[in-house]
């Protein structure tokens, strides 16, 4: 087996190579690491990104304005901002229009069942033309755009 002073020894440079240890620069800011200072300094002059990504690319350093604002924001220590889509996603657009949608006899804020309810009482001035309105379509439009129904003309 391996004597003490050889363990001793093993140790003994070991630590002297954690102590000498520098973690490496992290990559995914490394094209805009060196200039740093000048990227801060434009910035505080009020230079906008799109002039930063500019002047970059004339030192042969290729990179959009969404990166160097997650540069900054990430150099100054701020919460990057997060962009949200304008459309929304299909789920949340199915339930609005779901929502939306309700049966005639249902109230939507409570979303009580028709069983629960007494029926509709119709009143004295209610019209053949309103009753007729009131029909579910047999065709129930989903998309595009609006269509007059030549029946009902």
């Amino acid at each position: 087996m391996s004597d003490p002073t050889d363990i001793a020894v093993r140790t003994q440079r070991f630590n002297e190579a954690v102590r000498a240890f520098t973690p490496p620069s992290p990559t995914r800011h490394a094209k805009l690491m060196p200039m740093k200072d000048g990227i801060i300094e434009l910035r505080q002059k009020g230079a906008s990104l799109r002039l930063i990504r500019e002047l970059l690319a004339t030192v042969g350093v290729a990179v959009g304005t969404d990166t160097i604002a997650r540069f900054l924001a990430e150099v100054n220590g701020e919460q990057p901002l997060h962009r949200t889509s304008n459309r929304p996603s299909g789920a949340r657009h199915a339930r609005r229009r779901a929502a939306r949608v309700q049966p005639s006899g249902v109230p939507a804020a409570t979303g009580a069942t028709t069983d629960n309810l007494p029926p509709p009482q119709p009143s004295s001035s209610t019209s053949v033309a309103t009753a007729d309105a009131e029909k579910p379509t047999e065709r129930s439009r989903t998309r595009g755009p609006r269509i007059a129904d030549p029946r009902n003309l």
